[in-house]
């Protein structure tokens, strides 16, 4: 990777760049929204573009599948994930009520019109009945349902009380997705590097932002896997079990690189 005084300009370039462009995204998105425009194409592109910005190459297997409402369930690495999964569709977010007040990626994920989830349970409730009616219009969501961001080398256990939104809504189709950071300037990732992509634990938000600026570029790959097949038949527990057993298949098969498909 980029070290000493060229890490530190393409650091320095990357910032310079970004401080450019999402003004221009984000104002373009709002003003599609203020003319009553669908602004989520401009969503699209704007997170296209800060993949460019910060020299990441998105690779995607599959494809969240054509049946609405569609509800997405994947593992969680690093707060690059909402840009690496926004630039590859029209997607909202399910996020915790914190992210809302980061500095910077708290301003994204409004951008990506999240749903905010808050600890306390009748605000929980809301969340829930935003999401429903959310999927109530066909749109469709992505959640992480480790309720955290893991270390980039394995699974956190999935918590089931967000899967309880299935029931509320009919035909609700539940698509695991696996995302992982595989490659850096073309090479593998091992178990040590993945560090410099994954935001976890006791990590500062800029002091990890602004290393991950000085790399070169990377690769996260996404796999849309097939929908949980028998949802509408599983209680909550139930479903949050079967989709973290696929999203783990898929996870390690990316981190292998083996077809997240076989």
């Amino acid at each position: 990777m980029p070290t000493g005084l060229t890490g530190r300009i393409l650091a320095i370039v990357r910032t310079f760049l970004f401080v450019i462009w999402a003004p221009l995204g984000a104002g373009a998105c709002f003003v599609l929204s203020v003319c009553g425009a669908d602004s989520a194409w401009m969503r699209v592109i704007l997170f296209r573009g800060l993949c460019q910005i910060f020299g990441i190459d998105v690779v995607v297997h599959g494809e969240p599948v054509a049946s609405r409402p569609l509800l997405i369930a994947s593992n969680h690495v690093s707060y690059l994930d909402i840009i690496a999964f926004g630039s590859v569709a029209e997607l909202e977010f399910v996020s915790k009520a914190e992210v809302a007040t980061w500095p910077v990626i708290g301003w994204l994920a409004k951008l990506g019109d999240t749903v905010f989830i808050e600890r306390l349970r009748t605000r929980t409730l809301e969340a829930r009945k935003d999401m429903a009616a959310r999927l109530g219009e066909n749109r469709t969501l992505v959640f992480f349902p480790e309720a955290t961001a893991g270390d980039g080398n394995r699974l956190l256990p999935f918590k089931s009380a967000l899967f309880t939104v299935t029931s509320a809504i009919e035909g609700v189709t539940v698509q695991p997705a696996a995302i992982a950071y595989t490659r850096l300037n073309g090479l593998p990732t091992g178990f040590g590097w993945r560090a410099f992509f994954a935001w976890y634990g006791n990590m500062t938000l800029f002091s990890h932002a602004w290393r991950f600026l000085h790399l070169g570029r990377t690769t996260v790959e996404i796999a849309f896997l097939p929908p949980v097949d028998t949802a509408g038949e599983m209680d909550r527990k139930a479903l949050a079990t079967a989709t973290e057993n696929a999203v783990r298949v898929g996870f390690n098969h990316l981190l292998s690189g083996q077809s997240p498909h076989q």
